[in-house]
């Protein structure tokens, strides 16, 4: 048995100004990762940085829909993961965003985890949202 982190919310965005806000490095450069190598589009291997917390991870990207879906492996918490976003226009300014991440076990270490993702994955919604509402790069305080 084995837990999926879900996290869902809607930014008071187009679907193409969110989507492109997460797969342009130089924009989730601004809110949520402290280096991004590349764009995020299929088949690439994309380092991202992350000062505050001194970790490179490496993003392998493996399927992007434009403003639909973006889907790749990576290993934040430890062991690699599947990640998942889902884009969909609902109204003409409000996109939905769903973000799940998968797999975790069902042992105290997994739950860990997989509290440890819902919480990265909050603070990344959250985070687009000042980028996006207002410029503000929420994770300034954090990093080096």
């Amino acid at each position: 048995m084995s837990i999926q982190v879900k996290v869902i919310d809607h930014v008071l965005r187009p679907v193409e100004k969110v989507f492109n806000s997460i797969v342009d490095p130089t924009q989730i450069t601004k809110y949520f990762v402290s280096d991004a190598n590349d764009k995020l589009v299929e088949g690439n291997k994309v380092s991202w940085e992350f000062k505050d917390y001194n970790v490179k991870l490496n993003v392998e990207v493996l399927k992007v829909i434009e403003n639909e879906q973006i889907i790749f492996d990576w290993e934040a918490s430890g062991n690699k993961a599947r990640v998942s976003m889902s884009f969909s226009s609902e109204e003409e300014n409000k996109t939905k965003l769903v973000i799940t991440e998968d797999f975790f076990e069902t042992n105290e270490e997994g739950i860990a985890k997989a509290l440890q993702q819902t919480q990265g994955w909050t603070d990344f919604i959250c985070s687009l949202k000042a980028y996006l509402y207002t410029g503000i790069n929420l994770r300034n305080g954090k990093m080096n």
